[in-house]
């Protein structure tokens, strides 16, 4: 039997922008960032549930080719910690209103940052690029 998995909200406060959804890891200080269908995903662990579940629900919606990056992306956030196990019914809320899925499939992208002291050291006209979104220091 699949275990039920949630988004560990306590140790990891989020906020999603434009798209991308950034957390800091409230313990060790590293930062995540999720593009693609990161940000969906996120939210949908929120509610809980297995990992099959939610990899059914995405071929479902995108197509077979939307499996294995799906399951690469759960599996990286279980291994990251990101994910905490749980007991459906004490912790599955009602489904959120909220949690619109997107229309096209973009796969799910993880970076994670764990000297957030770097990025902030940059400075910010000359050293950073921000062609990808998130700032990243300039290629030489």
């Amino acid at each position: 039997m699949d275990k039920t998995l949630f988004a560990d909200t306590t140790r990891f406060p989020n906020e999603t922008i434009d798209g991308e959804t950034v957390l800091i890891d409230s313990q060790l200080g590293h930062l995540f960032l999720f593009t693609g269908l990161g940000p969906w995903l996120w939210q949908r662990m929120v509610r809980g549930a297995t990992l099959n579940t939610v990899i059914g629900e995405v071929t479902a919606r995108f197509g077979p080719d939307a499996a294995e990056p799906t399951r690469r992306f759960l599996e990286s956030l279980e291994a990251a910690g990101l994910l905490r196990s749980g007991d459906v019914r004490a912790e599955v809320a009602e489904e959120d209103p909220a949690l619109i899925t997107p229309d096209t499939f973009v796969a799910p992208g993880l970076e994670r940052y764990e000297d957030i002291s770097d990025i902030i050291a940059m400075d910010p006209i000359h050293d950073i690029d921000t062609t990808k979104g998130w700032p990243h220091p300039k290629s030489e």
